[in-house]
């Protein structure tokens, strides 16, 4: 008995400072935000025009590799054993083109995305900080939330600031 008598003093005496403690919480969805600062930067435009031409120089080469594929199961019987060893060896050297290319390119879409990423998250980190000081928050929060209630979330704020920052 004195056992559990002890256990809840204990659990009483710890509650207490606990429950007298408020905090002002706040929630931020980080995806929204980068939507935001994407459309207002012209982000999806910088990378359409920095991509294009390198696409289309890809699909081009598709193209060709389908091409020579064709005219090789097509005329495979009629072709000499030189001519049809030349176009397969054509074949290859087109398709490891293409899968170079294609890694470098994608290497250059992700490095250019990392590089739009870092530069919105300093901006937002730094526009939470002065919102949370201004505000007097204790906590925000981002992604890995499973849920916020409405009050806590302050995106449309943070958004707003953002943009005002980017133009």
């Amino acid at each position: 008995m004195k056992k559990i008598i002890t256990t809840v003093l204990i659990a009483t005496v710890l509650a207490v400072p606990v429950t007298s403690f408020a905090m002002k919480i706040g929630f931020v969805n980080e995806n929204i935000l980068f939507n935001e600062y994407a459309k207002t930067k012209g982000v999806e435009k910088l990378i359409e025009d920095k991509f294009s031409e390198p696409k289309k120089n890809l699909e081009k080469l598709v193209g060709d590799i389908k091409a020579l594929e064709k005219e090789i199961k097509t005329n495979e019987l009629l072709m000499t054993e030189s001519k049809l060893k030349s176009s397969k060896q054509k074949l290859n050297e087109m398709v490891q083109a293409y899968r170079q290319k294609g890694a470098a390119l994608e290497n250059e879409f992700k490095e250019m995305r990392n590089k739009e990423m870092n530069s919105f998250r300093e901006i937002v980190f730094g526009v939470i900080k002065k919102y949370a000081d201004e505000k007097k928050y204790d906590l925000i929060l981002n992604d890995g939330v499973m849920f916020a209630a409405d009050k806590v979330n302050i995106t449309d704020e943070i958004s707003v600031l953002v943009n005002k920052k980017v133009k």
